[in-house]
């Protein structure tokens, strides 16, 4: 009769299919274990991490609280504060960490994660708090910095990201950054390209879980004897709400021909609303909110799609995982992510020869796949109208020339700040109109320009509006003034459509390029900036001369130019033109 295993021959044994990746034995292993061993809490956690890497975070939570009930622990409330992170529930993420930190003050993962969810709530100071200790502990600690700098970048904090900048540089390739925040400092593509490809290499793993299907027909027509002649194009998208990304593209999937193309949508984390309306523009919708990334790739499979064209792509909560399985024949990024995501799966990204000139292309993972205009959509309509709101209820001077920026704050770096001030100094009736993003920006912005010799005053903050409200007082703007290194997307677009003139500086990578092309396809060459200081004089000029702005402005409603990136039929039949000739 042979006797029971020790705990440290169980830990022994569950340590060799960990190493190697086998999380199904190593969970089977310790199944067994809790059997013998059924309070030791070390097991009952192990367990539910296993659980939470696989994405099953209901069943990791029961685990974790399980062990709290056999012991307080730092380290299952340190689990749970990164389950209710990945759940997106950052107040109770706090609540755990707090309590992971009662236990040991000194904790530094427990500090780590009430720093992510207290600046995802936007409390950056006591985030700053958290980090600020964690630096104390180690000043390179290479999580704690990514973090802290991007807390810097929403706040203005020019001084701060310069301290730190250095160091971010320095560990460039560990994976660390994320591709979103390198393209938001730096417009050097190669740069770009190397923080992309170690973050997809370090931070994505496969999960494995099946759950029942939700899916929705669609509003199209479907004639049975001609579908199997038709090109199936498949979008997953994770942004059908009030999202710059929805409202770009709402109007694309209606647009396609639908004698020639059927339309799928893989929709997670949308706004139910948008859901009825959209799945009357497509083929068929398929609600993979609730469906593992294992099962969504197996729906997706059995449909046969063509291509399948990323919305998402590696943006926050995306479902990269499914991209990863390549449930279709050909995998498109497209306008959720400007730039490389890293990932060799995809084969293509949507583009066009402005925003990235072949030369960038060994900086790309994806091939480029270039649209023949623009290569972003939009929602197709001109906002042109006699103005319905009033400068004084937006708080802006009757007289003044109103030079409006309404990206948000983490876009506005110094040197185009420093070139705004000088335009505001070159025009003493002038005033600088942002959107207002949160108080510490509000509060470091103002003292900037305090201590630059300029009225705080003249800097006014737009409160939040509803889409509609928003767009109807930009018509009170001058010029828009877009953002050096990462610029005005979806902003530049609704300037444009509101008839704003937005001068930019041509950069250096996808991010810093998409207001030039979309001004290119107007015809507005002269509104693209080779640098600041022509960038200045062009704003001055359109402030100064009724004659430039008008030329200008007639050039915004050509009919030509319009179209180029107005017509959504247009943009559609030439999309699908270009995903003809890949298949």
């Amino acid at each position: 009769m042979s006797s029971k295993k020790t705990l440290k021959e169980f830990i022994s044994e569950i340590r060799i299919p960990l190493e190697s990746g086998d999380y199904d034995s190593a969970l089977k292993i310790l199944l067994d274990a809790i059997k013998v061993y059924p309070d030791e809490s070390s097991l009952v956690i192990n367990i539910g991490n296993i659980y939470r890497h696989k994405g099953k975070l209901r069943t990791a939570e029961n685990y974790y609280k399980k062990s709290l009930e056999i012991k307080e622990s730092k380290e299952a409330h340190n689990n749970l504060s990164v389950l209710y992170l990945d759940d997106n529930v950052p107040e109770l993420s706090i609540t755990h960490s707090v309590k992971a930190k009662e236990i040991d003050a000194d904790y530094v993962d427990a500090r780590y994660n009430a720093a992510l969810a207290l600046e995802r709530i936007g409390k950056y100071e006591d985030a700053i708090i958290h980090l600020n200790f964690i630096l104390k502990v180690n000043k390179n600690n290479e999580k704690a910095l990514v973090i802290l700098f991007r807390i810097y970048q929403n706040i203005c904090d020019w001084e701060g990201m310069l301290s730190i900048e250095n160091k971010l540089d320095d560990m460039a390739g560990n994976g660390e950054e994320h591709p979103f925040m390198n393209i938001s400092r730096s417009d050097d593509a190669a740069a770009n390209f190397k923080i992309a490809v170690s973050y997809a290499e370090k931070n994505y793993t496969k999960f494995e879980q099946k759950t029942k299907l939700n899916v929705l027909g669609g509003g199209i027509s479907k004639n049975s004897d001609s579908e199997k002649e038709k090109i199936k194009i498949g979008y997953i998208c994770g942004e059908f709400r009030n999202h710059p990304t929805y409202h770009l593209i709402k109007n694309l999937f209606k647009s396609h021909n639908s004698q020639k193309f059927n339309i799928f949508l893989f929709s997670f984390r949308h706004d139910e609303n948008i859901k009825k309306e959209l799945k009357e523009d497509v083929y068929k919708f398929f609600d993979i909110t609730n469906i593992s990334d294992v099962g969504a790739a197996k729906i997706i499979e059995d449909c046969k799609l063509d291509v399948l064209i990323d919305l998402t792509v590696i943006i926050s909560r995306n479902r990269i995982n499914i991209l990863r399985a390549r449930p279709a024949k050909k995998i498109i990024s497209y306008l959720g992510f400007p730039g490389t995501s890293g990932h060799t799966f995809y084969d293509y990204i949507l583009t066009d020869e402005i925003i990235t000139p072949k030369k960038y292309q060994s900086f790309y993972a994806e091939k480029f796949l270039y649209l023949p205009n623009c290569y972003q959509i939009n929602d197709g309509q001109l906002k042109f109208s006699k103005i319905k709101t009033t400068r004084s209820e937006h708080h802006l001077p009757e007289n003044a020339f109103v030079l409006s920026c309404f990206n948000q704050s983490f876009k506005l770096d110094k040197s185009s700040f420093d070139c705004w001030i000088e335009i505001l100094k070159e025009l003493p009736d002038s005033v600088l109109w942002l959107l207002f993003d949160n108080d510490l920006a509000q509060k470091n912005l103002s003292k900037y320009v305090k201590k630059n010799n300029i009225d705080e005053k003249r800097l006014i903050f737009a409160e939040r509006l509803s889409r509609e409200k928003h767009l109807e007082r930009l018509m009170l703007a001058d010029v828009a003034l877009d953002t050096r290194i990462y610029n005005g997307h979806t902003t530049t677009t609704d300037a444009l459509q509101a008839g704003v003139p937005v001068v930019t500086k041509i950069g250096n990578h996808f991010a810093s390029r998409v207001s030039t092309s979309l001004l290119l396809s107007l015809g507005l060459d002269e509104l693209c900036c080779k640098n600041l200081r022509s960038y200045k004089e062009k704003v001055i000029e359109i402030c100064t001369s009724k004659e430039v702005k008008s030329k200008i402005l007639d050039k915004l409603v050509v009919k030509n130019n319009f179209e180029k990136i107005h017509d959504n039929k247009l943009f559609a039949k030439n999309l699908e033109k270009t995903l003809k000739g890949i298949l």
